[in-house]
């Protein structure tokens, strides 16, 4: 038995779902990306934690962000609804 018997709903789920699985799957990498670049430096700036947990996380949700809106960009041009 296949996941997605029709085309249409293959695309649709690469519209509206994959995006989001794919940051929830990434999310916690980057974080530990940005926390090992970051976090050493940021710690002789800050001396307060929760300052630098607080930058860390908008920072890794900006970089989150733009990683999805270029993940639907190339998955709109490979399956072609452009």
């Amino acid at each position: 038995m296949r996941l997605f018997p029709e085309r249409e709903k293959m695309k649709a789920f690469m519209k509206k779902g994959l995006p989001i699985i794919f940051a929830v799957a990434w999310t916690p990498m980057v974080w530990m990306l940005m926390v090992a670049l970051l976090g050493p430096a940021m710690q002789h700036l800050f001396a307060d934690w929760r300052t630098i947990v607080a930058i860390l996380m908008v920072s890794t949700i900006l970089v989150m962000v733009g990683m999805v809106v270029i993940f639907r960009r190339y998955a709109l041009k490979i399956f072609g609804d452009r």
